[in-house]
């Protein structure tokens, strides 16, 4: 797997926090409290979403036209990206947003007041709280197959909860005294950063059997702590997900699931490390923010696709 740096953007003062993508369209969070829409193609600003008063940590696209974001100002907004008029804001957690995971049916919340909401679409409607943390819960994910979600947590557990009774079904662990800071829950495996740390596991779940995982790798290559980790299937014929990962060292890794080492680390070609808060993952690209206030959008398809 080769990476080719593909653009930077840069139209902030501040931290840029988080982002999130789909096919045409990169938002991305910031320190200073906006939300800005980008075009994946050429990088050129589409538009400025302005209405949370303090900064933006959690989006994510809930179709084409439509984003929803979480900030320290505990609101969740949702947005008409075209127009750049907030449609709907709504007053829940009782603490700073810290991110947000969306399906089709399903959107989850994770906040400073220790608990997840999940929130029935399209009208956002409260469906269940999920407590149990004794702590933040920082990061948060759904399954394609809509009947599982994960928590993470700086009281460093992961939790794993049925969608379907909104219990906890499972509870796993960091192997440090870090904060866990990430979670991804995709294609049937879970991964969670803490610290230097990552952990993998194949899930199984069914409806008459309690829930149970099988280790796959645990790893430590990072220098800095990791702030996000994302599985993604690079085609439809993988047996099994990949694994990207980035934090504090200001290193990109990307991990086959079958070998213990990464695969491929990108670093940026600064004289001093970029800090990464959040990375957004696709087929094609790879796309960073970070304390340079800078989106770096890295290209991974072939050359000959390439404009």
């Amino acid at each position: 797997m080769i990476l080719y740096l593909f653009l930077s953007l840069s139209l902030f003062s501040y931290r840029v926090l988080c982002i999130c993508g789909n096919d045409t369209h990169l938002a991305t969070g910031s320190l200073d409290k906006t939300v800005i829409i980008w075009l994946l193609n050429d990088g050129k600003l589409f538009q400025k979403l302005v209405g949370h008063v303090k900064g933006v940590w959690s989006l994510k696209f809930l179709s084409t036209t439509l984003l929803i974001s979480g900030a320290y100002d505990t609101t969740i907004k949702i947005w008409n990206i075209h127009t750049g008029i907030c449609l709907r804001t709504i007053l829940s957690h009782n603490g700073p947003v810290w991110s947000l995971a969306c399906s089709n049916v399903y959107c989850l919340s994770g906040s400073q007041d220790r608990t997840a909401r999940l929130w029935r679409l399209p009208k956002c409607e409260l469906h269940a709280t999920l407590s149990g943390h004794t702590s933040s819960v920082f990061g948060v994910d759904l399954n394609q197959e809509l009947n599982l979600c994960a928590t993470a947590s700086a009281d460093k557990t992961v939790r794993l909860w049925s969608l379907t009774t909104a219990q906890c079904v499972k509870v796993l662990y960091g192997t440090t005294d870090d904060y866990i800071m990430s979670v991804s829950l995709q294609h049937g495996y879970i991964a969670y950063a803490f610290g230097v740390y990552i952990m993998i596991y194949r899930i199984n779940i069914e409806e008459s059997r309690p829930c149970t995982v099988q280790k796959i790798m645990e790893t430590h290559e990072h220098r800095g702590r990791i702030e996000s980790v994302q599985l993604i299937s690079l085609s439809d014929d993988d047996k099994q997900p990949s694994l990207v990962s980035a934090g504090q060292d200001g290193a990109i890794k990307f991990w086959n699931l079958n070998n213990l080492a990464s695969q491929h680390t990108y670093n940026t070609k600064n004289a001093d490390i970029v800090k990464i808060n959040c990375i957004y993952v696709d087929r094609t690209h790879i796309v960073t923010v970070g304390d340079d206030s800078l989106v770096r959008i890295l290209n991974f398809a072939p050359k000959t696709r390439q404009n």
